[in-house]
């Protein structure tokens, strides 16, 4: 029984997970999942101190005891030293497999004594620390109850949401950099709450995920963007993010196929976006799948790119039309030289295999300026266009960059 009493009544109580431990045990059994939490609990036992108690609990969940009189700051030092040495791929049965990990902080006395109050606060701390994504540390504020209440909400509320026609899709354009049309749309997923008001993707998506209600979602979604390119001139196309979670989904391939013919829309036309991090734990299901749309003529393109591990690997491997790089190194590239060296030269790779290249991210006409001299294709962001509904993408379509700015 967990007793602050029994630690002097002063102890850190630390929840670690591995966000994508359910993902390996279902491809690759659980043997391998077995022998994965063997070595996870190792490098635990290595980058903690010899009074520290460490427990599994269930899952990828471990429970970790920081006894005495431990600073929060000693705290947080030791979380990161956690999630550090989580970082580097496990080598299990020959394969590489990496792991997200993040972690709940409660202290005792000072968040509760007896175990029920601690276990459920510090529950919370970790819920808090997943939603802001993987390799997060959070410890348990009062402000989390209320978090948590809203997260219970939004998670009965989202189930309804599409039925209720609150979901609806945003269109973001996509500038051609050599002739200053617009050449097609990013489709966003947007929930409008009755009583909330807009929330954001990076607070429901996650939900979604979590309870599977992604897949449905995913389903109409694509469905609708489709149905919204069928609208639009025959040289524009439209893309739609797929999640690590869509990818494991048998009916994806089918439901692409379906939207497409529902909407009488040409393949080449639809674009699947997916991040790098989706694929670090189903490769290999990721190549297979992705290998069929292409097959279709449906396009594929790498978000975020320069962000996740292996990119080398995925632009040889996968049947990649273009790469988007990531906004972070557009922002910084006219004030940074490292990140200016990085964006030309994954401009100069992509093309040399033959992929085009869209940056994302900007928002300046300098900016805008010095992807045209590194030759850049595509450019993105707020000074091309914000996400707008489907009725106001046919006007903006139709005009020139130029023409655009000035009305």
């Amino acid at each position: 029984m967990l007793d602050a009493k029994q630690f002097d009544r002063h102890f850190a109580l630390l929840l670690f997970d591995l966000n994508n431990f359910d993902e390996v045990n279902d491809h690759f059994g659980r043997a391998m999942a077995d022998a994965l939490l063997v070595e996870v609990a190792a490098r635990l036992r290595k980058s903690t101190r010899e009074s520290d108690d460490i427990a599994r609990l269930e899952g990828g969940e471990f429970a970790i005891i920081a006894p005495r009189d431990i600073r929060p700051d000693q705290i947080r030092s030791l979380a990161k030293q956690i999630i550090d040495v989580m970082r580097a791929p496990f080598l299990i049965e020959g394969r590489e497999i990496y792991c997200k990990a993040s972690i709940g902080i409660a202290l005792a006395p000072t968040d509760g004594l007896d175990a029920n109050q601690l276990l459920r606060c510090v529950d919370t701390a970790l819920y808090r620390a997943k939603t802001r994504g993987a390799g997060s540390i959070q410890f348990f504020s009062a402000n989390d109850d209320e978090a948590a209440a809203r997260r219970h909400a939004l998670e009965r509320d989202l189930a309804s949401a599409l039925a209720n026609d609150q979901l609806w899709l945003a269109f973001q354009p996509f500038l051609d950099l050599g002739s200053d049309r617009i050449r097609g749309f990013e489709a966003l997923l947007r929930w409008q709450h009755p009583t909330l008001g807009a929330i954001p993707p990076s607070e429901f998506i996650p939900i979604a995920e979590e309870t599977g209600l992604i897949h449905g979602i995913g389903h109409w979604a694509a469905k609708a963007a489709c149905l919204a390119a069928a609208q639009l001139p025959r040289d524009l196309r439209v893309s739609v993010n797929l999640s690590a979670v869509q990818l494991k989904d048998k009916a994806l391939l089918d439901g692409i196929v379906m939207a497409l013919a529902e909407a009488g829309l040409e393949p080449q036309r639809l674009e699947v976006e997916i991040t790098e991090s989706v694929l670090i734990s189903d490769f290999e299901d990721a190549i297979s799948l992705l290998q069929s749309l292409s097959f279709l003529s449906v396009t594929v393109a790498l978000d975020d790119f320069g962000t996740g591990y292996s990119s080398l690997t995925y632009l040889r491997k996968l049947p990649l039309s273009r790469l988007k790089i990531d906004r972070s190194f557009v922002q910084d590239m006219l004030t940074d030289v490292d990140c200016a060296a990085i964006v030309r030269s994954l401009i100069e790779l992509a093309h040399e295999l033959r992929i085009e290249v869209t940056a994302e991210g900007v928002e300046t006409p300098e900016q805008l300026d010095y992807l045209r001299r590194v030759r850049c294709d595509e450019a993105q962001g707020y000074l091309i266009g914000k996400p707008v509904r489907i009725d106001d993408i046919l006007c903006i379509a139709a005009k020139p960059f130029g023409q655009q700015l000035n009305t």
